[in-house]
Parts: structure tokens; sequence; C-alpha cells
């Protein structure tokens, strides 16, 4: 465990869960019209916060969505020689398209997104350092319409450095800060 989870985490998952109380209208006003959490923790400590994260968020009211998972699922789903072929024909837009998302990752990414809220629940990602090169971000899933017109806010667990005002997810890639509330 290290020293920064020790220090931080209590801080963090308490603004977090006092977030999470707010109406889905205080969310969307200070998320700029979004319902989405980027709950923002130190690159080394990915472990430690989704545990903790386990622990606090109480199954009955959120599901863990696992992106290592989820992208385990995609490929199998699609079959492992078909993704392959996909990704040597289209490069990168097998995970998102901008032309048509149907079949790529993203478009499954956001069905189990979708599921989660149909079950009246509150989807929690988990383990986002996966999405790393794979031209989309969290202002893609964040900007979804079945995320903006949600009864549930999606919460996003963001490993990222934090330099000032600027979120830098895996310690590389700006984040935005638009259509979410930023807990850090």
């Amino acid at each position: 465990m290290s020293k920064s989870f020790q220090i931080d985490h209590n801080r963090l998952f308490n603004n977090l869960e006092n977030a999470l109380k707010n109406d889905l209208a205080s969310i969307q006003v200070e998320a700029n019209g979004g319902r989405t959490i980027l709950f923002v923790y130190p690159c080394d400590d990915d472990d430690e916060y989704i545990a903790e994260g386990k622990r606090r968020l109480k199954k009955e009211n959120f599901s863990f969505i696992d992106i290592r998972k989820v992208f385990s699922e995609y490929v199998e789903e699609i079959g492992e020689d078909n993704f392959k072929e996909m990704e040597a024909n289209f490069g990168k837009e097998v995970y998102r398209s901008e032309n048509a998302s149907e079949g790529t990752f993203f478009a499954f990414l956001m069905d189990k997104i979708s599921e989660v809220l149909q079950c009246d629940k509150s989807p929690v990602l988990v383990h986002t350092g996966a999405l790393y090169d794979m031209e989309f971000s969290n202002i893609h899933i964040m900007e979804d319409s079945r995320v903006l017109h949600a009864k549930h806010p999606l919460v996003v667990f963001y490993p990222a450095t934090v330099e000032g005002e600027t979120i830098k997810f895996l310690g590389r890639i700006t984040a935005s800060h638009y259509r979410c509330i930023v807990i850090k």
C-alpha cells in the first residue's frame, strides 16, 4: 500500500460519496450538462482505489465494469481471428470509428454501460488504463447520449497525475474536464 493512498484515500472517497449524494440536476449543473464523476487518483494506486471503491460503493446502487474484462469479452465475442483481421484492415477504428460505431469496442463498452443503467444502478468504470491508445477517451463516453440521459451518474475511476489544474491520464494524456465533476 503506497503512502499516497494511505494519506489521500479517505479525503477522495469522502468527496466522491458527497458528490454522489447530490441529485442529478445538481450534478448536471456542475458537470456542464454531463452526468459523470471523474474520480482521479495516483496511477500507482489503481488496485488500492478499486478495492476501496468496491468496499465503499454498495452493490445495490453501483455496478463495477472492468474495462480489461469487457475488452476480453469483446474479442471473445467477435472471435480473436476476426479481431486481428479487423485491426489489420481498419487499424484503430476497430476500437472506435467516427463513421460507424457498430461493431467497435466502444459500442460494445457502451452497451455494457447501458445494461447497468437499465438495472437502475450507477456504472463504475475501473481499470480504465486499458483504454490507453484506443482512439477514444473519457469525453467520448461522457458525451454518449445514453450517459447524458441516464437516471444515474457514471463514475470513472481515473488513474492520473495532477499538475495544477491539468489532469494527465496515466501521466501522459491531458484529460477533459468537460461534462464531468472532477474529484481529485
